[in-house]
Parts: structure tokens; C-alpha cells; sequence
């Protein structure tokens, strides 16, 4: 009964933060006049942008949190859709076989990308950043600069529609909850996140570790290329770089998920980081904030949650001293 207990109140702060949000945007769009914010079409919006941006941030995450950052997961989302649809129309096949063969795809390029990054034993950005060139390259010259056209072809866009797009969430994300939790992998990965040279000196292999992270990066970034694909009916290379934007509202959601993982799994948290993110993006839309001033606002909620993260303990420390001093102030009335 105190496990389920402790579980209801783990879930409650999980969702504490979005619900929270929403309600802040809810409350200034309403008195502004604004009707539309988080109901019917928008919150739908909402709800496939947070899988779109989740998938990437739990990309990001899975090799930064060990202090590796790879540069070329926006090339792997994009040479992973082009390479499962292209299969995908060559043989006339159907939606799932687009989704399995994309993240078929992902997952190979992230563990070639691992393999490299082990084998040439260069810091992770400088392997990375040359293989996102290669990458885009491959992916520019296999469709000839023009990409891979879906549109009008809706029975296999049907990865952003519900409920479909919810359904593909909750199963990767579960796997990756098992993954995490309950294999040897996520202890290993946790063993090296709290210190690598130690975890290395029991026996841990680092190496083995790095390439199924990058496997698992290049997986996710599959699922957001299926998930984006289904939204534009078109995948589109990028040269010079261009991929690299595919990641650049990665961090509010993987910093989130870092925070909440203490209350339930950082995958899970990660998630509700991306959620809370959507939320704030159409609400600041809804409101008429420009553009510019998103990014402004994205900094501050940032800080506050590096702010928090990092003086939690003194919140702790805090009450800690109080319930000590309450304790003792009674002790001393009870002596008198």
C-alpha cells in the first residue's frame, strides 16, 4: 500500500509542472479574449509536437548525460526516414514497415556512429561533427537534393494522426523505461553517469556502453524523423550543417527530465520536459509574443530549473534543520 502510495505522489509531481503551465497560459489567454489556446486542434498540436521534440530530447540525453555530445543526430534523423521511406515505396509496403525500417535505420547509423567514436577515440563533438556531414551528403546525393515526397499518399502518414502518434509514444517509451531500469545497460549507464573512471575500474565496459547509447540515440531521432515525416508528406537533406537545427529545442525538455527523473524514470520525465515545452511554445503563440522573445523566455525557465536542480539540497538542508529545531524546542519545553 505505501509503494502505490508513493507512486500516486510521484506521478502527481511528474504531472504537477505541465498541468501548472497550462493552466498560467490558460488564465493570461483567456484574458486577453483568446478562445483556442489547449482545446481541440491545439491541444492535438500540442500533444504530436511533444513527441516530436521528446523523441529528439531522449536522443540528446541518452549520450550527454555521460558527457558525449553528438552533433550528427538531426543527419540520422533525416538519412533514416529517406533511407525507410525510399525502401518503404520501392516495394509499395504500408505504414508500420515505413516506421520499422526508419528506426531499423536510426539504430544502425547511431552504432556506426558509436563504432567510429570508440575506434578513432577523438573527442565525441569532432567524430560527430564530421559524420553529420557525411551523412547529409549520403542523404543529399541518394535522392538527388530533392528528398522523399509523401504527400498525398495518406495511408502511410499516419505517424502524427491519433491515436496512433500516442500509441508510438507510450511503446518506445516503455522500452526505453525497461532499457533503462532493468537491464544491465541502464545500470551500467548509471554507473558511468555517476563517475566513468570509477565504473571503469570494476569492470564496466565503457566503450560497449557508448556504442548502444548512440544505437539508442539514433533510434529516437528515427521515431521524430517518422513522426515530422508524417506531418510535412516530405523529408528534405540538409548540407552544410543545416541538420544540426533539428536539435535546438532538445535542451529545455532533456534539462526538465534530468530534474524529474527522481520521481519516476528519466525517459518518462523527459516527456513531460517536452510537454511542458509545447505548452509554453503555444501558449507564447496564442499570446502574440514574437518570436525572438521565445528563445529569451526558454533561457529563463532554464536557469530556473538549473537554478533548483542545483540548490534542491539546500531546500532539503532547510527543512531538515527546522523539523531538528522544532524537535529540540519541544524536548526543552518538555524538560521545563
Amino acid at each position: 500500500m505505501e509503494k502505490i502510495k508513493n507512486i500516486a505522489i510521484n506521478v502527481a509531481k511528474l504531472a504537477a509542472i505541465p498541468v501548472v503551465v497550462y493552466l498560467i497560459f490558460w488564465v493570461l489567454c483567456r484574458s486577453q479574449g483568446v478562445t483556442t489556446f489547449g482545446v481541440g486542434v491545439d491541444l492535438r498540436v500540442i500533444l504530436r509536437n511533444t513527441v516530436y521534440t521528446g523523441f529528439i530530447a531522449l536522443a540528446v540525453s541518452y549520450n550527454l548525460t555521460s558527457g558525449r555530445f553528438d552533433f550528427s543526430i538531426g543527419s540520422t534523423l533525416i538519412l533514416s526516414t529517406i533511407l525507410g521511406s525510399m525502401i518503404t515505396l520501392h516495394f509499395n509496403l504500408g505504414p508500420v514497415a515505413l516506421l520499422l525500417f526508419s528506426l531499423l535505420f536510426g539504430a544502425l547509423i547511431g552504432m556506426f556512429s558509436g563504432l567510429v567514436y570508440t575506434a578513432l577515440g577523438l573527442p565525441p563533438m569532432v567524430v560527430t561533427l564530421g559524420l553529420a556531414m557525411i551523412y547529409e551528403a549520403v542523404g543529399f546525393k541518394i535522392t538527388g537534393g530533392s528528398g522523399v515526397k509523401l504527400i498525398g499518399k495518406s495511408k502511410l502518414l499516419i505517424w502524427s494522426q491519433q491515436p496512433y502518434v500516442y500509441i508510438l509514444c507510450v511503446v518506445i517509451v516503455a522500452i526505453l523505461y525497461i532499457l533503462l531500469n532493468r537491464t544491465q545497460f541502464g545500470f551500467d549507464t548509471q554507473s558511468l553517469k555517476g563517475g566513468q573512471e570509477i565504473a571503469v575500474n570494476v569492470g564496466i565496459k565503457e566503450k560497449k556502453n557508448a556504442i548502444i547509447c548512440f544505437a539508442i540515440g539514433g533510434f529516437c531521432m528515427a521515431v521524430a524523423g517518422v513522426v515530422n515525416l508524417s506531418v510535412l508528406g516530405t523529408i528534405t537533406p540538409e548540407i552544410s550543417l543545416g541538420s544540426a537545427s533539428y536539435i535546438q529545442n532538445a535542451f529545455m525538455p532533456m534539462f526538465i527530465g534530468n530534474i524529474l527523473a527522481k520521481y519516476f524514470d528519466r525517459n518518462t520525465g523527459v516527456i513531460i520536459g517536452a510537454l511542458t515545452q509545447s505548452i509554453i511554445f503555444a501558449g507564447i503563440g496564442k499570446l502574440g509574443v514574437p518570436s525572438a522573445w521565445q528563445s529569451v523566455i526558454t533561457g529563463i525557465i532554464v536557469l530556473v530549473f538549473f537554478a533548483y536542480s542545483f540548490n534542491a539540497y539546500r531546500i532539503t538542508e532547510f527543512q531538515t534543520f527546522k523539523e531538528k529545531r522544532k524537535i529540540a524546542l519541544e524536548e526543552k519545553a518538555g524538560e521545563a
